[in-house]
């Protein structure tokens, strides 16, 4: 993970709690959230704890209240502090690790997918939901989006903002280093590699304190994604990955 500040520590705490409020007053973020969960839950497996890493604002409680929150930083509704590329968790004890918008924000993701695989159980899943570059999504990230776009590399994308990190990561990992992968992490095999999401997480303008669309609209508009999967390709902002660790499944 970067090193922090002072200031850039303070500053991500009190984002957190912003977003805590954001979510309990915004319906079109919490609709988002629970369609992605919808997304990742069939993938995990039904015995043993699930873990999610970079849980921030710890906002999937609401949503899969057996979950364990982790942080890097100290905050009253996390379960444990750690740090995700070098978690307090026994080797083999977890059925399922999730991460939202994680990886892109790490400086070493390899590191970070080395200590998945050691911390789940085989047959364990670990489900990711990432930024993801199609040629739509490209030119509205590098408009819009306050985050950097870089494909030369992994390291030093985050630097010292924890906000601040690589768009261009889940493509890196997840397609120009696909044919590495067996060599990479061995005892990961790729379950799911699915693009999705058009209107959902951008048309409800994120944790920002407005929305584009009402919610009396949006709840309805978010569906379309649902009839865009041949579009994703060249549309999609996000990319979902199921991991499996190599072994008789828990």
């Amino acid at each position: 993970m970067p090193t922090q500040t002072e200031g850039s520590k303070q500053a991500a705490i009190r984002e957190y709690y912003n977003r805590r409020e954001t979510w309990g007053r915004k319906p079109q973020i919490r609709l988002v959230y629970e369609r992605w969960v919808q997304k990742l839950r069939p993938f995990l497996p039904d015995r043993g704890p699930i873990l999610e890493v970079g849980s921030g604002s710890g906002l999937l409680k609401d949503f899969i209240p057996e979950i364990i929150l982790t942080e890097i930083e100290a905050l009253p509704w996390i379960n444990c502090g750690a740090d995700c590329t070098n978690m307090p968790i026994k080797s083999g004890s977890l059925r399922g690790v999730i991460g939202l918008d994680v990886l892109h924000h790490l400086d070493d993701p390899g590191l970070f997918l080395r200590e998945v695989a050691r911390v789940l159980k085989p047959g364990g899943r670990a489900v990711f939901i990432e930024p993801y570059l199609t040629l739509f999504s490209f030119f509205c990230y590098k408009i819009m989006h306050y985050e950097a776009i870089d494909f030369a590399g992994y390291r030093d994308n985050a630097k010292d903002d924890p906000w601040q990190g690589n768009l261009a990561m889940a493509n890196l990992i997840f397609k120009r280093d696909l044919e590495s992968w067996p060599t990479l992490y061995p005892e990961l095999r790729i379950v799911r590699r699915e693009l999705f999401g058009f209107f959902d997480f951008a048309c409800a303008a994120g944790f920002k304190p407005h929305a584009y669309i009402p919610h009396r609209i949006f709840r309805h508009v978010i569906k379309i994604d649902d009839y865009l999967k041949f579009l994703m390709p060249l549309i999609a902002f996000r990319l979902f990955v199921v991991l499996e660790k190599e072994g008789k499944r828990c």
